[in-house]
């Protein structure tokens, strides 16, 4: 009898250790099922990193009276009413091509409608003009390419260089009224868009810092060369360098400012300081993100911005990063 106990104890055991192994083994079937870890998946909170498609739209509409000789008579004056009206759409690119090498890529859409007088500094070359023109125009096309890597979790760098397709190297007059309308639109950041007869050479470097997961630093520094295509023009040079602080308080929403500054280095107006508060919508991984700003220029010759004549443009982005 305590032989048949025996027996019937051994089986019992084995049979639970039976029941055991067969309930462990999906489980960890399941574990080595898991999809590995892909550069798809991970964060990329850096926003030079990965591929990245926007559209950019920024929107300038000023408008001004003055008193104006009448024949350039200074007894005889007259109310002038000038306006100026810019609207450039830029559908701006970034693919990944290997590593942390990306190729970079923009096309301006742009409309420009001036009235009255008008007079831009276009970094040492004064432009005036009278009456009114109306153009939608295809801007510069730019191309080139970046590189984007992290020396810390939390610190990203970046730098490349890139240049514009000049396709207007002739353009008319009345073209080149309705893209100066649209020059001063940043604050004389990312001319080379509009900034028709020349050929422009950009090379860019700068830092993304991430803090806590709920602010985020970002230093950049350009230098943008400019060479005429028609024989009257004129070399330009300038060296931008922007900041931008952005708290995240509530996941992949953030609020922000952009501050900014231009120096060309041939124009009367040796610094142009710019600020823009923004609101943004970027997820960390990847899918839509928007960001909706207002850039005022601080100080002359732009600025105060929200003066009559002043730049204060509306800027907005939406897009997908992958």
């Amino acid at each position: 009898m305590s032989t048949i106990k025996a027996s019937l104890g051994i089986l019992g055991t084995l049979g639970t250790l039976f029941f055991m192994l067969s309930s462990a083994a999906p489980a960890l079937a399941q574990e080595e099922r898991k999809p590995p870890i892909t550069d798809k998946t991970k964060e990329r909170w850096a926003r030079t990193q990965g591929g990245r498609f926007a559209i950019e739209i920024d929107v300038l509409s000023s408008y001004q009276e003055q008193l104006a000789a009448v024949d350039d008579d200074p007894d005889t004056v007259e109310v002038a009413e000038s306006s100026r009206l810019g609207v450039a759409i830029t559908a701006v690119a970034q693919y990944k091509i290997f590593a942390g090498l990306h190729l970079d890529a923009e096309m301006p859409f742009v409309y420009g409608s001036v009235s009255g007088r008008q007079s831009t500094d276009l970094f040492g070359e004064r432009f005036e003009s009278r009456g009114e023109y109306s153009r939608f125009f295809l801007g510069n096309p730019t191309i080139g390419l970046h590189y984007a890597g992290n020396l810390l979790p939390s610190l990203a760098v970046f730098g490349g260089i890139s240049g514009t397709i000049p396709l207007h190297p002739q353009a008319s007059s009345g073209l080149r009224v309705s893209a100066v309308a649209n020059f001063p639109a940043r604050a004389y950041f990312d001319t080379h868009r509009v900034l028709l007869g020349h050929m422009s050479l950009r090379a860019r470097i700068g830092t993304e810092i991430r803090l806590g997961q709920v602010l985020y630093l970002t230093h950049d520094l350009a230098t943008q060369l400019s060479v005429p295509t028609r024989d009257e023009g004129n070399t330009k040079f300038v060296l931008e360098q922007g900041n931008e602080f952005e708290f995240r308080p509530f996941g992949n929403f953030g609020l922000g400012i952009r501050l900014q500054a231009a120096f060309p280095m041939s124009s009367s107006n040796s610094a142009q300081l710019a600020a823009e508060p923004f609101v943004g919508w970027e997820p960390s991984v990847k899918g839509s993100f928007t960001r909706v700003g207002a850039l005022v220029a601080l100080d002359d010759d732009l600025g105060f911005g929200l003066d009559p004549g002043k730049v204060a443009t509306i800027r907005v982005a939406l897009g997908s990063k992958w």
